[in-house]
């Protein structure tokens, strides 16, 4: 399999060849034109294939048409991106950048993935021909489509948006090899929010008469494929590279926890909350398949059993009460006692375990966090009952929620811009050669082996007796190596494992300060002319902790204008939220119809 992923000295550090734009181009064509050609066709009313299968898809499910169909086509294309995803983000930890981006295979899955959610909204638009809800979205003056369709259609073509403006961004910027890179956020959420119209669009179909075994499975199945897709922003914790804070890793734990298992409750009843997870867990388990024939880091996972349980109980507790009051002690207990338990698995599961120091702290979070979660679990719900009975829910109708979204923003807001590290923060780095290496899964980039261990000493020891992590680090060289540095005296510290200075290896000591200052002192990185980035050589001397993302994105182009950065940020920023505002309207309106619908009368 080495042979597959095979580099060159320097790939290439800007955007794509025109050759591969063209052919990119031509597979968007060869999607979209069939597509074109159904819509033109199913809504002049001539009969199609896709009407037909349609048709047979919802006698089967109990689902209108315009529901069995997509549903199917969107639950096969996530499982696709998602496939891509977590086969993608290994091959960078360990082979680094693309030669291009149809030199990568994994890109193929997620491009085609993200076409076929997007292609899932219009066929549903395509298919509303008939026996639709109350509340439509008017797209023509003889084309409605139900709220869900347009949810769908939009996060789609986010997500098919981010594969251009990826293109653009290492024009501009340089490549980005972080998964929580701008247009990388927008290919991933578009993709994975399909699931929030899948969701309304069950509520619609519901609206409708929808009945049956499967229409009601739907609810808490949908709930875990928002976990598992929300879950794919936790990859880089997961696999062990974190480019951001950990206190970013508890704030998704515990938001996507509550707000997944809050709604895969109410939307059951007993069980619900297990069923989710049940969903995550086996749908987990098929990501791993590719990366691990591939010989590729294999991501691991935090299991949400506990917040499983304790939300299980409350509401058994609370007499399955459904309202904000519900969700305010099932957040207050999955902050605390399901991140105190997530915090015992980490040590088991996560390559960087939760400190114990920090708990909490963490535990802090981690509620502020499950409390907008479950707010936000319960504002969904309700809207989604609203939408399926025609019957206003209780309480207040907005602002708990609002208060939930809110309170998310503004906590990965606080937790997730990592802080530089101080200027006079240095180690000094003594080099030994080791006597053996480690295996090496994908071997690549050439260069006479070399093997050492490092002994560090810290210019500040306080800050590593506080440190969330303080490790040897070695990625895309052909493997990805990481782990803690072993304490030998007063700010003083060893490698645990030997680490490569040779090839295309990128080595040095990472250390992590709470809340968010991350630094890494480099030892050995080579020469990048792609990248204007020049060698590093491995020898023993005094080493600056510089900003980790100058050592670990080192095909950023530090001579862009600040004010393009800006302006680029602001844009990915403004569609990102958009396509949230677009969620609550959608939601809202899709609520709202049996309101409305008296008070014209």
């Amino acid at each position: 399999m080495a042979q597959l992923f095979m580099a060159q000295e320097s790939p290439p550090a800007g955007g794509a060849q025109f050759g591969q734009i063209v052919i990119a181009g031509l597979m968007f064509t060869a999607v979209f034109l069939p597509l074109a050609v159904f819509v033109l066709r199913e809504r002049a009313g001539k009969r199609t294939v896709f009407g037909r299968v349609a048709d047979w898809m919802g006698d089967f499910s109990g689902l209108p048409r315009w529901a069995a169909l997509p549903m199917f086509v969107a639950f096969l294309s996530g499982m696709s991106a998602l496939i891509g995803v977590y086969w993608d983000v290994p091959i960078h930890m360990e082979l680094g950048r693309d030669e291009g981006p149809l030199a990568n295979p994994s890109h193929y899955p997620i491009y085609f993935g993200l076409m076929g959610i997007f292609a899932s909204g219009v066929l549903s638009a395509t298919l509303a021909t008939k026996n639709l809800p109350k509340r439509t979205f008017k797209i023509g003056p003889h084309w409605k489509a139900p709220m869900g369709s347009i949810q769908m259609m939009a996060t789609g073509l986010v997500g098919i948006a981010g594969f251009p403006l990826d293109d653009v961004w290492h024009r501009l910027f340089g490549q980005d090899v972080t998964e929580w890179g701008p247009t990388h956020v927008l290919m991933i959420g578009g993709g994975v929010c399909v699931v929030l119209g899948l969701q309304l669009l069950l509520g619609e179909a519901r609206q409708v008469g929808a009945t049956g075994p499967i229409v009601r499975l739907l609810g808490p199945v949908l709930a875990g494929a928002w976990m598992m897709g929300a879950s794919a922003f936790l990859m880089e914790f997961d696999l062990g590279v974190p480019q951001f804070p950990m206190l970013s890793q508890v704030v998704l734990v515990g938001l996507i926890g509550a707000w997944t298992l809050t709604y895969g409750r109410l939307s059951w009843g007993p069980g619900g909350a297990l069923i989710v997870v049940a969903v995550f867990l086996v749908t987990r388990a098929s990501f791993t398949v590719i990366p691990l024939f591939a010989d590729l880091h294999v991501a691991s996972l935090l299991p949400y059993l506990a917040e499983a349980v304790i939300i299980e109980v409350v509401a058994l507790a609370m007499r399955n009460r459904q309202g904000y009051t519900f969700a305010a002690f099932a957040g207050l207990l999955v902050g605390t006692a399901g991140m105190l338990a997530e915090a015992a698995f980490t040590q088991w599961l996560m390559p960087n375990p939760w400190p114990s120091a920090h708990l909490p702290l963490f535990v802090l979070f981690g509620t502020g966090a499950a409390l907008a979660g479950a707010f936000i679990g319960v504002w969904q719900y309700q809207r989604v009952e609203e939408t399926a009975t025609q019957v206003p829910a209780a309480g207040p109708r907005h602002a708990i929620g609002l208060v939930g979204a809110l309170g998310a923003v503004v906590l990965m807001s606080a937790v997730a811009v990592p802080q530089d590290p101080e200027a006079d923060f240095t180690a000094d780095v003594r080099l030994t050669e080791a006597s053996a290496g480690q295996p090496i899964s994908n071997p690549h980039g050439g260069g006479a082996p070399r093997w050492v261990d490092a002994t560090v000493t810290l210019s500040r020891p306080d800050l590593a007796d506080d440190s969330v992590w303080l490790n040897g680090f070695a990625w895309q060289g052909g493997d990805f190596f990481t782990a803690p540095l072993e304490k030998i005296g007063d700010g003083v510290y060893r490698t645990a494992q030997p680490l490569p200075v040779f090839g295309q290896w990128k080595t040095g000591i990472r250390v992590h300060v709470p809340n968010r200052m991350m630094g890494l002192a480099p030892i050995y990185a080579p020469a990048d002319p792609a990248a204007n980035a020049p060698a590093i050589e491995a020898a023993s001397g005094s080493r600056p902790f510089m900003s980790e993302i100058e050592f670990l994105q080192r095909e950023r182009k530090s001579e862009t204008p600040a004010v393009l950065w800006t302006v680029a940020y602001a844009t990915v920023g403004l569609i990102f939220a958009g396509m949230w505002a677009l969620f609550a309207w959608l939601y809202a309106g899709a609520a709202t119809a049996r309101r409305r619908e008296v008070s014209v009368g």
